[in-house]
């Protein structure tokens, strides 16, 4: 990277090529965000028995979410042995009392404590097993079946952190009359690219008409009705909710899904049309991304699948949006920000900033083909990577 430093990477309107592309901004980002902040983990419907569990990251720190065997209590632990850092857990998901490292056999119960070891008589009466249990994330917090954990003490209360956008997971929630459920499997992809690239994306109606001309184009023929994307943008808002997070707010039906809003919960979750989307960075140019269908609870099948078919049709592997999305928004990009002479470094974001609005509760909102929702993702990731 160049002599810029961290905060002069994002400006009014603007943000520096560096922060998709530099390693070392990569490492920053894992250890001044997603080990400083709530990170989204997993949803209680996966781990719903006692004795269930989920693999997954804590930025790039693999960590179990287990659900006591004897308490039912709520667990978040690193899948590392504290004995020579073997991971103990291999699935994604499952049941079990107890994670046994295959490397030397350490055993431990599914709430972390360590268990046994073989031929223990070759640790002395100093060794003391109770601080030897896998380690603890210090917090974890749960709001409405959606289960957050941070590396760091030292953050807000989850509800506090959630703020403004906790009405819309209300919302999310309430749609089914028992609730909902991440249990219809789990649609995943990558690409070759940044993880903010996937996140800015999840909120940015303004390419909706050009990226996705092909598939809109489709829905016009076969219902007759065409979008009027011009009066669309008018209609519809988009809103800085704080912390990172923001909301778009539809105006009527596009055909993709069930929600009448997309939010972005900052840094890693999204709630998009009939899915919640998981944002998982691997390293500055490799992203994992996880679709979850929300499935209602106390709804027939027929309704649950009519969402899948949805879901899938444009979101699936076969359907139109996410391989537009991977190919135009973000391979394209990639491979633009290469380009980097001639005051080319800078991406602009300060569309409808002369636009905005800011109500008493300080939220901002502008139309819907404004960039409010990148402008909130930069000013929160800017406040973060500063931070001492």
């Amino acid at each position: 990277m160049e002599t810029l430093n961290i905060s002069d990477l994002v400006k009014t309107g603007a943000v520096h090529g560096d922060v998709y592309k530099d390693e070392a901004i990569f490492e920053k980002e894992m250890k001044k965000i997603f080990e400083n902040t709530w990170v989204y983990v997993a949803h209680e419907s996966e781990i719903a028995n006692a004795g269930d569990y989920k693999t997954t990251v804590l930025g790039t720190n693999p960590v179990i979410v287990t659900r006591d065997s004897d308490t039912e209590e709520i667990h978040v632990v690193l899948n590392r042995c504290r004995h020579r850092a073997a991971t103990v857990c291999q699935q994604e998901q499952g049941n079990a009392n107890y994670f046994r490292c295959a490397y030397h056999g350490w055993t431990y119960s599914n709430n972390g404590d360590l268990t046994g070891m073989p031929f223990q008589d070759g640790y002395d009466e100093k060794f003391d097993r109770c601080k030897m249990g896998l380690i603890k994330v210090p917090k974890v917090g749960v709001y409405q079946g959606f289960i957050f954990a941070s590396l760091s003490e030292d953050v807000p209360s989850l509800e506090d952190y959630l703020g403004h956008a906790r009405k819309y997971i209300d919302y999310v929630v309430s749609t089914g009359p028992e609730g909902i459920a991440l249990n219809a499997g789990v649609h995943k992809y990558s690409f070759d690219g940044n993880w903010k690239l996937q996140v800015e994306n999840t909120i940015d109606p303004y390419h909706l008409s050009v990226t996705h001309r092909s598939f809109f184009n489709l829905v016009a023929n076969k219902t007759g009705k065409r979008i009027n994307f011009s009066k669309m943008h008018k209609n519809e808002k988009i809103r800085d909710l704080g912390n990172g997070h923001s909301l778009y707010e539809l105006d009527g039906d596009l055909g993709i899904g069930a929600l009448p809003f997309n939010l972005i919960i900052f840094p890693n979750l999204g709630f998009v049309g009939s899915q919640v989307r998981v944002t998982r960075p691997i390293s500055v140019n490799k992203t994992y991304v996880s679709l979850y269908p929300i499935m209602l609870k106390g709804v027939s099948i027929e309704e649950n699948a009519s969402r899948l078919r949805k879901h899938e049709g444009f979101y699936g592997p076969a359907g139109f949006g996410t391989v537009d999305d991977l190919e135009v928004g973000f391979d394209r990009v990639m491979e633009g920000l290469n380009a980097r002479v001639n005051g080319a470094e800078w991406l602009e974001i300060s569309r409808g900033m002369n636009r905005e609005e800011i109500d008493e509760n300080g939220i901002i909102t502008a139309t819907s083909s404004d960039e409010v929702s990148a402008r909130s993702l930069y000013k929160e990731w800017r406040r973060l990577m500063v931070k001492e």
